[in-house]
């Protein structure tokens, strides 16, 4: 006899499958993309740590529907697929994946999150979204800020090549914004290095005397840098959370360049 407990058994298994069969279809799919040959069905089970019969429940109607195609016995991605994906990127471009990325990472952290991109030997914050906080970090979309002495700026000029670097040093007066700025060519090329090994650039009273920042960068398709993501705080609050604006500043800078067609492995150093 059918029982209370039993539906309820019942109803608890179906909703697990649900969403089980789901985050296996969007690593299918993940793992697809990023991959640059065809997969067998024995490779895509061990890539995926699921049995070969529940992933050919799922294979079957994808190459029906024309999400996957198969031959000689091995899948990849169908035209029905690459369609979804030209629709996405028609019709929502970056900018608003930026400005949810954006907000989603105030919401986290409480800070002002900025974005920078690079004008010749400045960076330019192309969008800004404020701290609900009293007391936060301002700024206006369209300011400028030198690059040896901002957040964003130092990430810019880590990612440059040694050539470039050399050529910036060359040419640039450092003068100081700020009694901290650091304006000594040496100890600035040492910030650069340790900003490709740690992923991430600190600045503390640099640009202004009671704020701090923490940069990160955000990578296109084809590895180069496309600007960066920067959190502006209170000193106080930046040093109190650095741990917290560092991780969540650097797990968004993923989503973003991942959303431009960056993988991981391109430069090896950037969202480790």
């Amino acid at each position: 006899m059918k029982t209370a407990q039993s539906d309820r058994i019942g109803s608890a298994g179906r909703t697990s499958e649900g969403p089980r069969s789901l985050n296996r279809i969007l690593s299918l799919f993940d793992l697809l993309a990023q991959s640059n040959r065809r997969m067998s069905l024995s490779e895509l089970s061990s890539a995926l740590d699921c049995p070969k019969s529940s992933l050919l429940v799922l294979l079957r109607p994808l190459t029906e529907m024309s999400y996957l195609m198969r031959e000689n016995d091995a899948y990849f991605l169908g035209p029905r697929i690459f369609q979804f994906a030209q629709s996405i990127l028609a019709n929502h471009p970056f900018g608003s994946v930026l400005r949810g990325v954006m907000n989603d990472l105030v919401k986290q952290t409480g800070e002002t999150v900025l974005y920078a991109v690079r004008d010749g030997d400045r960076v330019v914050y192309s969008s800004v979204i404020e701290s609900p906080q009293p007391v936060r970090y301002v700024a206006q979309t369209g300011v400028d800020r030198p690059l040896f002495c901002s957040a964003s700026g130092l990430v810019m000029l880590a990612y440059d090549t040694p050539e470039e670097l050399d050529a910036y040093f060359e040419r640039t007066e450092l003068t100081p914004l700020t009694g901290n700025s650091i304006t000594d060519e040496n100890a600035l090329r040492h910030m650069v290095s340790e900003i490709r090994e740690t992923g991430y650039a600190r600045t503390v009273g640099t640009a202004h005397v009671d704020a701090a920042g923490f940069g990160v960068p955000v990578f296109r398709a084809d590895g180069n840098l496309a600007g960066a993501l920067v959190i502006g705080a209170p000193l106080e609050r930046a040093a109190r959370n650095r741990k917290l604006c560092v991780t969540a500043a650097k797990a968004s800078a993923e989503q973003l360049s991942l959303a431009l067609g960056y993988r991981p492995d391109q430069t090896g150093t950037a969202l480790n």
